[in-house]
């Protein structure tokens, strides 16, 4: 049997640096409603305000019950010695066919800078290139956002592309950034 042929665990717990990573619960609506609510972190990270507690809690059981299944996995960033939220990951549309996956982060504005959300994907691409057995490991991401270009370039992303007019915001078309890092890659950072 393959690692691509191994069942992502149920409830896998990550860690890296200061932070861990445990599944999403519905005791995070309310920390994931802050992150969505807030314009200047939810917007930049693909999310659409407002977000009420009816939205939050159909977002989460969607997400929830693809947990362990190749559609995705999702975590809540904590601090270490704390299992409280400040922010979320996944690792979704999940191919073990393809062995790739798309990566998505949300840090609450209390924990934007600092080195916070790299930590946490650090965390996660060592289980999709380690448990997870993928090669590929992928993202978009709005061109007017830097601040998560940077994070992400930090951690070994590489631009692949531009999309034209893919996120519409206060009325007005901007275009996305893929992104995308490679087992081979992540390992000789690793190195």
């Amino acid at each position: 049997m393959t690692d691509l042929e191994q069942p992502i665990p149920e409830r896998p717990l990550l860690a890296a640096g200061r932070i861990w990573l445990r599944p999403l619960e519905q005791r995070d609506l309310a920390g994931l409603m802050a992150i969505v609510n807030d314009r200047e972190v939810g917007w930049l990270a693909g999310f659409r305000a407002p977000w009420g507690p009816d939205e939050a809690r159909a977002w989460l059981a969607d997400r929830s019950g693809k947990g362990g299944s190749d559609k995705g996995v999702f975590f809540a960033v904590c601090e270490r010695g704390s299992d409280a939220m400040i922010g979320t990951i996944w690792l979704n549309h999940l191919s073990l066919h393809e062995q790739s996956g798309e990566l998505a982060i949300a840090m609450d504005a209390a924990h934007v800078g600092d080195g916070w959300g790299t930590e946490a994907q650090r965390a996660l691409l060592a289980f999709a290139f380690g448990s997870v057995g993928l090669i590929r490991v992928f993202l978009t991401v709005d061109l007017e956002n830097p601040r998560a270009i940077r994070s992400y370039e930090k951690v070994g992303f590489k631009h692949e592309g531009r999309l034209r007019s893919t996120i519409l915001r206060d009325g007005q078309w901007n275009d996305s950034l893929i992104m995308s890092i490679l087992r081979d890659e992540w390992l000789a950072t690793r190195a």
